[in-house]
């Protein structure tokens, strides 16, 4: 029996290391197949983001997009005077909202929600410390469009009871079963992952009606997962944040969502899957 547990471990963290791979490089695998559209409605402008994390500590970014790249200045208490220039991605799925992802450095993730209309912002910080990613999550607000006087962030949000099936492409597909308001267990279906499952805390806040943002660090895999849901239009774009064979991995995915079943009061006319997944 033992035996059995370390060849079942090995080949989970085998199927793993070749996910993480396949959003290192190309692969057979394209997690970013049904990615939804870039967005450069972003460039030209400047955003100050005033951040604050779960134990109060404060932050602040600004932001000055270009066309394919950001220069981006930290203030704050442990990163005054941080700077640079490098490349990112946006998406707009919906109005006035965009999913912002960018590398800092080498040790640094980011991926941020903005509401351009309200100015709310809800960030997923990711570091690496000491070959682990340590998450973070910071609540915060647009200083040029709140003022000081918009919401800050998000609200805290619970998923339990809804399940969906991301398909990244034609043979990368995983079902997300939202357990409670801090479990959720990830299926593989298809793709280099297919047949291994695990359950982790997650983090959700809500956007919007029918827009879900989830985070989560994986428990066997050195991996921070990070997901915009829009389950009216069964669309989803997120980011990998990890390390594989001494690389660091950073990367944006995108997927079609059909959701299965949900109790979410806001979702009673999304279409469910019928049939049982294949």
């Amino acid at each position: 029996m033992a035996g059995q547990e370390v060849r079942g471990r090995e080949g989970f963290e085998e199927q793993g290391a070749a996910f993480l791979r396949a959003n290192l490089e190309p692969s057979q695998w394209d997690y970013g197949a049904h990615r939804p559209p870039l967005s450069h409605a972003l460039a030209g402008r400047v955003l100050t983001v005033a951040l604050q994390d779960d134990q109060g500590e404060s932050a602040r970014l600004r932001l000055v997009f270009h066309e394919a790249e950001l220069e981006w200045e930290a203030a704050g208490a442990s990163t005054a005077g941080e700077a640079a220039r490098v490349p990112y991605e946006a998406f707009a799925p919906a109005p006035d909202l965009y999913f912002i992802s960018f590398l800092a450095d080498q040790k640094i993730s980011w991926a941020l929600v903005v509401d351009s209309r309200s100015g709310a912002v809800t960030a997923i910080r990711g570091t690496v410390v000491d070959a682990d990613i340590v998450t973070t999550v910071l609540a915060g607000l647009v200083e040029e469009i709140a003022s000081g006087e918009g919401r800050r962030g998000h609200p805290a949000f619970s998923l339990a009871g809804t399940r969906l099936l991301n398909e990244y492409a034609d043979n990368v597909a995983y079902e997300h079963i939202y357990l409670n308001d801090t479990y959720v267990t990830w299926v593989g279906v298809r793709g280099p992952e297919a047949g291994q499952a695990d359950t982790e805390e997650y983090r959700a806040f809500k956007i919007r009606d029918g827009l879900y943002l989830v985070c989560w660090n994986e428990k066997v895999l050195t991996v921070q997962m990070t997901f915009l849901f829009d389950l009216y239009h069964g669309l989803c774009v997120g980011q990998v944040f990890g390390l594989v064979d001494g690389q660091l991995v950073h990367n944006t995915i995108g997927a079609r969502t059909s959701l299965v079943h949900s109790a979410l009061a806001e979702l009673p006319d999304v279409p469910r899957l019928s049939s049982a997944l294949r």
